[in-house]
């Protein structure tokens, strides 16, 4: 996994959205997504489980993104893959070369 991917291997595309934050009438922060940049990525499902949230059942999915290496991507950003929402819980660059980017994300399913 530390080569460089072949060509057409990060073939989906994706958007990176950063986190804005704006205080309501109340005080509270509402946080919304902004776009940051467009990317071409290669997305794998890892897992998949059901649990009761709020009295409900919901689906997480965890996906391993691969994309060229940014220096600006957080866990607190997400990713959009078509009609998809992934919140990225890590970032790593897995050769330390700064070539590859590694997200480890999360996509809820209700």
């Amino acid at each position: 996994m530390s080569a460089l991917p072949a060509v057409g291997e990060l073939r989906v595309r994706a958007i990176i959205e950063a986190p804005v934050d704006t205080p309501d009438d109340s005080g509270a922060m509402t946080r919304t997504y902004a776009p940051l940049a467009n990317v071409w990525a290669h997305v794998t499902a890892l897992t998949g489980e059901a649990h009761f949230v709020a009295a409900r059942q919901e689906q997480s999915l965890t996906h391993l993104v691969r994309m060229r290496w940014r220096a600006d991507v957080t866990s607190e950003m997400r990713l959009v893959v078509g009609s998809r929402k992934l919140l990225i819980h890590s970032v790593y660059d897995p050769d330390e070369r700064r070539r590859l980017l590694m997200c480890r994300c999360e996509e809820i399913k209700s």
